[in-house]
């Protein structure tokens, strides 16, 4: 053997070596883990916020430049605001539909075209739509950022709305959503959206049997409308994050982006009404093959202003939200087993939020679970059960562990900066008011902004199960429910 095939061969076995080390070596959240860093004095972090530039361009587009030369790439976070808000139900989905079509072809570039210059210049580039806004992220080689910012600005500009790929899509769409309509999970995101915000733009996007019928109204004359009411450079915020000279990169954006002309948007200002019923209303979607019962329960919760979120966070990791050390996990996993996962969780929006509950079980422990999960918020809000200093301190403890974890890397704190002060309204340094503010809770406070803001009364409840093996549990004990049988 030569000795370059020998160290070739050294090499290759190196690499495996490590990469068995590393593997081994992987940290997994179990509930020990859980444990011991929640009972652990862990320290108040404070996230260090990146020095960067703001600029905003004669058009409105707001760009924000974070130099960081620790690795050879570059890094695009964005956000334009209107999102699922924006739309009609006419046209609910035409969102995802819109930004389909844009970020696979273009006037200058065809679908094979743009699939080959992402290729060539290894550049990564998507789309989301949320509540609220639309988000949008990018990456390449450093070397690449020219012919990145010069794709972003062709896709965001100049969209093709009559290319031919446009009939694929839309078959493409209606397959996923007749597809979504068989899913055990993805039929409790339809009934829960449709049941909790109505005909609210926000429960559009998990409404399938609705974009199914509204599919019809997606033309390209409409994704021609919907994108020129909506998408402009005055409601566009732009952060690159990477090895990149700030000047430089102020220069580019300003060549690229400086005849997008600025223009109107008109940001749909729709109230969620806050539903203050007691509904207790359960509705059981038949899945006759359905082996497990997917459950949800939840009600109408507050706007992204609600002034007691933090210390509403803390009381509910300490009631659901805390994954292992939570009292739902603690009653329905580790005592009776019924569960191997159960979550709640507020969601936030700007025009009316939910909290709701989560939890997958065998069909026979359905009622039974539903009121374990009643029970438990109730001995909270009643202070039968009062939150503890113990419970408080360990969940501080494990959070202050843990969020480090969301923001290791520059694009991750720039894509929270840009969202709390463009987005939200917030101060740049939210994250670490929000930090001192949970660590300086205590119990009482907790406990009184829990039993203030939970409601085991209003609960809607959504099971997606066997209706044979779900029902008769509620006619035993006299309990009224609506069955859904889907078409």
């Amino acid at each position: 053997m030569s000795n370059k095939l020998f160290y070739y061969c050294s090499l290759v076995i190196l690499i495996l070596v490590v990469m068995s080390v590393s593997a081994a070596a992987k940290v997994e959240f179990s509930q020990e883990l859980y444990k011991e860093l929640a009972q652990g004095k862990n320290k108040a972090p404070y996230i260090k916020l990146p020095d960067y530039k703001r600029i905003e361009l004669d058009n409105k587009l707001v760009l924000y430049v974070v130099e960081d030369d620790s690795y050879p790439t570059v890094e695009v976070t964005g956000y334009i605001e209107g999102g699922q808000r924006q739309e009609k139900k006419e046209i609910a989905g035409i969102s995802k539909f819109m930004f389909e079509m844009m970020n696979t072809g273009t006037q200058n570039y065809g679908q094979q075209e743009l699939a080959k210059y992402k290729e060539l210049h290894g550049i990564d580039f998507g789309f989301s739509v949320k509540k609220d806004y639309y988000k949008f992220s990018g990456s390449a080689l450093s070397s690449d950022k020219k012919d990145l910012l010069s794709l972003i600005a062709d896709i965001l500009q100049h969209p093709d709305f009559k290319a031919d790929y446009y009939q694929r899509i839309k078959q493409e769409t209606k397959r996923g959503l007749a597809q979504a309509k068989t899913r055990q999970g993805s039929l409790l995101d339809m009934y829960f959206a449709k049941n909790i915000y109505h005909n609210h733009p926000y429960s559009f996007a998990n409404n399938y049997d609705l974009r199914l019928q509204t599919l019809a109204n997606i033309t390209p004359q409409s994704l021609k409308q919907f994108y020129q009411q909506n998408i402009a450079p005055n409601n566009v915020i732009l952060g690159v994050v990477g090895d990149v000279d700030a000047d430089k990169i102020e220069k580019l954006v300003k060549d690229e982006f400086a005849s997008w002309s600025e223009k109107e948007v008109k940001l749909k200002e729709r109230q969620l009404k806050m539903d203050t019923s007691p509904q207790n209303k359960i509705l059981v979607v038949n899945k006759p093959d359905a082996t497990q019962a997917k459950i949800r329960m939840g009600y109408n919760f507050y706007r992204s202003g609600f002034e007691d979120r933090i210390a509403f966070k803390m009381a509910n990791r300490v009631y659901g939200g805390g994954s292992f050390s939570s009292r739902l996990m603690k009653n329905l996993r580790s005592d009776k087993g019924y569960v191997y996962s159960i979550y709640s969780r507020p969601e936030y929006n700007r025009w009316g939020g939910i909290y709701y509950v989560n939890t997958e079980v065998k069909p026979n422990r359905v009622h039974q679970t539903i009121k374990a999960i009643k029970e438990e918020m109730s001995a909270i809000k009643t202070a039968k059960n009062k939150i503890t200093k113990k419970e408080l301190e360990e969940n501080i403890n494990l959070y202050n562990a843990l969020l480090p974890k969301s923001y290791q890397q520059q694009v991750d704190i720039l894509g929270q900066i840009i969202y709390n002060a463009e987005i939200r309204g917030r101060q740049v340094d939210y994250v670490n008011q929000f930090i001192t503010e949970y660590n300086q809770l205590t119990a009482s406070e907790v406990q009184q902004t829990f039993a203030q803001h939970t409601y085991p009364q209003r609960f809607l409840t959504v099971i997606v199960a066997n209706k044979k093996e779900v029902v008769p549990q509620f006619k035993a004990q006299g309990i009224d429910i609506e069955v859904v049988n889907p078409n």
